[in-house]
């Protein structure tokens, strides 16, 4: 029970000594010293001492320090210095010892065991350092035996060199000590803390060091070393957190819940090996690398921090891809595309494109690598046809995927169309039709031609392209000469490829002959109520106009059955614009229309002519109407001096006033002269409306006075002058 007390409370200064140790070892980050426990003999761990005997064999040692895993870490524990049985004297000064040497570059600091020893006069057991002068400096002398196992603690400032157990004849070097009986010097449960100040060094290659853009799966070849405890760790951080970790083979044990070091250098002093790290783990972009060695002290030294680019993301597809010239049919292979490169925020920058082809008859082609970005120039198709081309990016770190692909379209076209002349029908020889073709990107147009045969120069025909139909049409000029002409078709593909041609299906040259319809013309008269045909009458407001005419052919024969077009062109001021009406001729080639009534206008006749028969017009004839407009006066009997009111109103049928008035003169008949004389000049309203006043002031006697109200013709109002009916007033002087 006793050894079980003594087990429990050793624990417990363990525990508090290796918190301390700990404390200190985390509170000083660039301190002095860094520091570690080893633990001997005892917790299951070994021991890590020298063992000596400077008498010549007189002394012996046993150490038993590693009790089965299952058994009690501290039953029968031990390590003894003891005088052989043998042995019957041991010369003065004469010893052996247990020995635990710091590591180069370290201190012991303190040292905590448990001690027990069976002595004869001139013996002791001695507990003690080594400081730096190599001088044995005992802290413990005892000469007494004392079996029980008793707790020790010593503190080394400085820090000593080494920590040794002596059994010694402390007698001078000329006399001995009597080695009757049992002898021997022991120690057990050792923790010895270690100050160690040299920090770690490490240092890095490989993939995961370089410069350029990194992705996926890297590695990193570390190479560390240590003076001291050695090293415990390797570790590899990215923006300070910890990314990798290599621990070494280090001889430890669990002490209270801390490791100790089971020899004085637990760890080794160099340690090579690789590190990977999945860099898909991190964010796009720069990040800071850093690899330390950490000792078994808990001191650290890293290489340089440097910084890696990261970028496992392949660039976004193509923005804008274009077709240098269109997407449209092309008559050269050799295809420029571009686009903008999308934005790569903090990720490697795009410095290749790939492309692949597809096209007519399951072709497939690709894919083909360009270096530089934004362009790709010259891309060949294997012919004629639709292709499409894919593009996709890749970025410096050498991500790329063609499901970012953006596709453009590359339709080549260099074979030009074809097309011949058709007989043109016997119905209509004017008509010029050229049936076209082609495979690939489609007729776009053309043109006609015509040139004398004698060999003048070509002259254009206005030609429609009939794409439903494909065929190029036109209608041969009819106001040539007699002769013959030779015609030549240009026609044109979508891609600008050109063919010109002459002929006709049959190979021979495409000639003809003039005329080709025959002429007409068109005489046409308005006649009245009372107004004879003529082609200018004037009928009175109200009044319908007729028409009448014939359509004849070049021998003076009518043209029966045509349809004519009669328009009516109205003057300024009509509230219509111009109209038509269609009359057909009977079989005699005549013609006749009732036209509307309304304000004055042109009237003329057209026909439009046929396959065989040329177009004609009457020219236009002159339809003028009279106006109309109403008049009073009031009063009609008055005096001199007396003011009479003259008002009315003038007529519109189917037109506007004019915005600023029509003219009314008011006049008086003169009887001595036989003529009108004006009284006073007004002007209408918007609607029509007029008044004006008059005082007679030099009238003796009585007078009968008869007036009347004249429209003054304007050229813009469609009606002509008119005069209204009289009015008769009586003026008494």
């Amino acid at each position: 029970m006793a050894f079980r007390n003594r087990v429990a409370a050793l624990a417990v200064f363990l525990l508090a000594l290796t918190f301390l140790a700990i404390s200190a070892v985390a509170a000083t980050d660039g301190a002095a010293a860094a520091r570690y426990v080893v633990a001997q003999c005892g917790w299951h761990a070994g021991q890590d001492a020298s063992w000596f005997d400077s008498s010549a064999d007189k002394f012996g040692k046993s150490s038993y320090c590693q009790t089965p895993e299952s058994a009690d870490p501290f039953e029968g524990v031990h390590l003894i210095s003891q005088v052989k049985s043998s042995t019957s004297t041991v010369g003065g000064t004469r010893f052996s010892s247990w020995r635990w040497q710091a590591p180069s570059g370290t201190g012991i600091v303190n040292v905590h065991g448990q001690r027990w020893q069976y002595l004869r006069e001139g013996f002791q057991h001695r507990l003690g350092g080594v400081p730096q002068n190599g001088t044995f400096k005992p802290f413990l002398e005892l000469d007494t035996s004392d079996g029980t196992k008793r707790d020790f603690w010593q503190g080394f400032s400085p820090y000593a060199r080494a920590f040794e157990s002596r059994l010694v004849c402390y007698r001078p070097s000329e006399k001995t000590c009597a080695a009757n009986g049992t002898i021997l010097a022991g120690v057990r449960s050792l923790t010895i803390s270690i100050d160690d100040a040299a920090k770690p060094t490490a240092q890095v290659s490989g993939p995961l060091t370089g410069t350029g853009w990194l992705r996926g799966i890297q590695s990193l070849t570390f190479s560390n070393k240590d003076t001291g405890a050695g090293l415990r760790f390797a570790q590899t951080l990215v923006d300070g957190s910890l990314r990798a970790n290599s621990e070494m083979n280090c001889a430890k044990v669990m002490v209270s819940g801390q490791w100790q070091g089971t020899k004085m250098q637990p760890c080794p002093t160099t340690a090579t090996g690789s590190q990977s790290l999945d860099t898909r783990t991190l964010a796009d972009g720069p990040h800071k690398l850093r690899h330390c060695a950490l000792d078994f002290a808990g001191s650290s030294g890293c290489a340089a921090e440097r910084t890696i680019r990261i970028d496992n993301n392949p660039p976004a597809g193509p923005k804008g891809l274009a077709v240098a010239g269109g997407d449209g049919w092309h008559r050269a292979n050799g295809f420029d595309i571009s686009w903008t490169n999308p934005d790569q925020g903090a990720g490697a920058p795009i410095v290749a494109s790939f492309f692949r082809l597809s096209g007519p008859d399951g072709y497939s082609g690709g894919p083909w690598g360009r270096y530089g970005s934004g362009k790709i120039g010259g891309i060949q198709v294997p012919g004629p046809g639709e292709f499409k081309v894919k593009v996709w990016l890749a970025d410096q770190a050498g991500n790329s995927s063609e499901s970012h692909a953006a596709e453009a379209t590359l339709r080549l076209d260099d074979v030009p169309p074809t097309g011949y002349f058709a007989d043109p029908p016997e119905d209509d020889p004017a008509l010029i039709e050229v049936p076209v073709a082609d495979r690939y990107s489609g007729v776009a147009g053309g043109s006609i031609a015509w040139r004398d045969a004698a060999g003048a120069g070509w002259h254009s025909i206005p030609t429609v392209y009939q794409a439903n139909h494909s065929r190029l049409q036109a209608r041969f000029p009819d106001d040539l000469p007699r002769g013959s002409f030779v015609l030549r078709a240009a026609i044109a593909d979508e891609a600008g490829n050109f063919t010109v041609t002459d002929r006709r299906a049959n190979g021979s040259q495409m000639v003809v002959k003039t005329p080709l319809r025959d002429e007409t013309s068109i005489t046409a008269t308005l006649s009245g109520r009372d107004r004879p045909a003529a082609g200018r009458i004037e009928l009175g407001y109200g009044q319908r106009a007729h028409l009448a005419g014939r359509l004849t052919g070049a021998e003076g024969g009518g043209i029966g059955g045509a349809e004519l077009t009669v328009t009516e062109t109205a003057y300024p001021g009509s509230r219509q614009k111009a109209t038509t009406h269609t009359v057909r001729s009977d079989d005699r080639g005549f013609f006749e229309l009732s036209l509307p009534r309304g304000p004055g206008r042109q009237v003329s006749v057209g026909f439009d002519g046929t396959k065989l028969l040329e177009e004609s017009n009457s020219g236009a004839l002159e339809l003028k109407v009279r106006g109309s407009l109403g008049f009073r006066a009031k009063p009609k009997r008055l005096k001199t001096g007396q003011r009479v009111l003259f008002r009315g109103r003038v007529q519109a049928r189917g037109a506007w006033h004019p915005a600023h008035g029509n003219l009314v003169q008011i006049q008086y008949f003169e009887e001595s002269a036989r003529r009108w004389r004006p009284v006073v000049l007004t002007r209408t309203d918007r609607f029509g409306r007029y008044r004006a006043g008059y005082r007679f002031r030099y009238i003796t006697g009585v007078a009968r006075i008869r007036l009347r109200a004249l429209l003054v013709p304007s050229p813009r109002f469609p009606y002509g002058g008119a005069s209204s009916k009289p009015v008769v007033i009586r003026v008494r002087g």
